[in-house]
């Protein structure tokens, strides 16, 4: 593209492609061409934005690249008037200004093959994700069936994915078809856009994919899980033999989403729940046990104790529930997932163990000496705090915690900082224990670590605090960067010594 050099979305799409395949990609795409991953990308924002939030449109901008596109179309589309459309666009939301110039756009009776042309242009040549975003609405307007692949590809990349989606549903002759093989592309925020396009299908094959697999995304589960349920008519497939194991651990996994309630409709929403209960049950109850069934049986019998159960046989449903988990070879097999070499599948293991009463304690201790930095891990001995202060003075690397404090929040920390803020954080609780924690805490780089130190300490009662504390929070207070914790800083030291000082600044 004249005037830049950067790579382009569609070269980095490629480039996946080539190394990973059709996707799902690593991290959706991220990071993208020229852009460090930001805490709340492009595809988040516009997942929260859809969700959660109402998006503003941007009638005014939509109405200047309206106009830009029709000069070009309707005069000789430069390499500069090219360059200045994108630029233009590269300078605004896509997701505010894609429906109201989508509008203009329709009122300007453009011809339909100079805005595919432009369209493509922009999908393959943007190094911006708006002004490739406007190219993927334009394709929506004037695309057809040669611009699948395109689509498909740049959908692949998640920030991308929406206007992918959109684009496919205007544009192919079977867009059902073109948006489910997007969905499988996927598995974050694209995948939550793509498969609430298809909610409602007749298509066999669909909707088996959406009770095994189509429900699941990076982002949570139950954001599909009713859909998937509704949509793919889970009773009655639990009904109709024969029952893969694919689809009964799918079943645990929506019936789980749907229990947990939140951020779309739950299990009160389902109007099949109940039944749908009774079946899974009475399936489960006829397979080996393993840890997803054992966590989703467990997790019913939570839901049918609670007040949102409304069911008049819920007290048999639990009973039920409680038959399977109390059965010798399911706690045998919750006993044995503890052994699974794989950390992620222990950790999931330990909230079923503690629940049938198997002691978790030793094994998870054993384990935080092979993963010393896994917060989870330490979070799950925090009920023993004498314990825990104990492990961490030996298992955390306490000289490189306290480096001394920086502006940057987070910056620079170590893994070991976010175990470190775990536990003085939960200090507050316990007067007079973990002061070398706290001391460390002090001096760490993170400022929440320093905010959850003068946390802890506030909260003693003057005659559990050591007497070097005075000293380490004196000196913290003369080094600290950041004028809100100093601020706390100060006033502690001044409620140790009856003379509050005030904020600085």
């Amino acid at each position: 593209m004249t005037g830049d050099a950067r790579q382009t979305y569609f070269g980095h799409a490629t480039a996946l492609a080539a190394t990973h395949g059709p996707g799902p990609w690593p991290h959706g795409g991220h990071p993208q061409p020229d852009r460090p991953r930001p805490l709340l990308s492009d595809t988040v924002l516009d997942g929260v934005l859809t969700h959660h939030a109402r998006n503003t449109p941007d009638p005014a901008t939509a109405t200047q690249l309206a106009h830009l596109i029709q000069a070009l179309l309707t005069g000789p589309p430069t390499p500069a008037a090219l360059q200045h459309l994108h630029d233009a666009a590269a300078t605004h939301r896509a997701l505010s200004v894609a429906d109201p110039l989508t509008t203009e756009l329709a009122g300007l009776d453009l011809p339909t093959a100079g805005l595919r042309r432009l369209g493509r242009w922009l999908a393959e040549h943007g190094t911006h994700p708006s002004p490739v975003a406007l190219g993927l609405v334009l394709l929506g307007l004037a695309g057809d069936h040669r611009d699948r692949d395109l689509l498909l590809l740049l959908g692949t990349l998640e920030s991308l994915s929406l206007y992918a989606i959109v684009a496919l549903a205007r544009s192919q002759p079977d867009p059902e078809a073109a948006i489910f093989t997007l969905a499988q592309r996927v598995d974050g925020w694209g995948r939550i856009h793509a498969v609430e396009r298809l909610r409602g299908t007749p298509d066999p094959r669909i909707k088996a994919w959406l009770l095994r697999d189509g429900f699941r995304n990076r982002i949570m589960d139950e954001y599909l899980a009713h859909l998937a349920a509704t949509t793919g008519d889970l009773l009655q497939a639990l009904r109709t033999a024969p029952v893969d194991d694919a689809l009964l651990d799918g079943a645990a996994g929506i019936l789980s989403a749907l229990c947990i309630g939140g951020p779309a409709e739950e299990i009160t929403d389902y109007a099949d729940a109940a039944e749908t209960i009774e079946q899974y049950l009475t399936l489960a109850g006829q397979r080996p046990p393993n840890l997803e069934r054992i966590a989703t049986v467990l997790r019913l019998a939570r839901f049918l104790a609670s007040d949102r159960a409304t069911y008049p046989d819920r007290t048999r449903l639990r009973q039920r529930c409680d038959g399977l988990t109390g059965r010798p070879d399911w706690i045998l097999a919750a006993d044995r997932a503890l052994d699974d070499p794989d950390l992620a599948r222990f950790r999931l293991a330990i909230a079923p163990a503690q629940h049938l009463g198997i002691p978790t304690r030793p094994r998870v201790r054993a384990r935080l000496h092979e993963h010393p930095d896994d917060p989870y891990l330490w979070q799950v001995l925090t009920d023993d705090i004498d314990d825990v202060i104990a492990l961490a003075r030996h298992l955390l690397p306490l000289d490189a915690l306290g480096t001394g404090p920086t502006r940057g929040g987070r910056r620079g920390a170590l893994p070991a900082h976010h175990v470190l803020d775990l536990i003085v954080g939960r200090l507050d609780a316990h007067p007079g224990k973990g002061w070398p924690l706290i001391r460390v805490a002090l001096a760490s780089p993170t400022t929440h670590n320093r905010t959850m130190a003068v946390r802890a300490l506030g909260a003693w009662p003057a005659g559990t605090v050591p007497a070097e504390a005075f000293a380490a929070v004196e000196h913290a207070s003369r080094i600290e960067p950041d004028a809100t914790v100093r601020n706390k800083l100060r006033h502690l030291l001044g409620t140790w010594t009856g003379a509050d000082p005030g904020p600085s600044r």
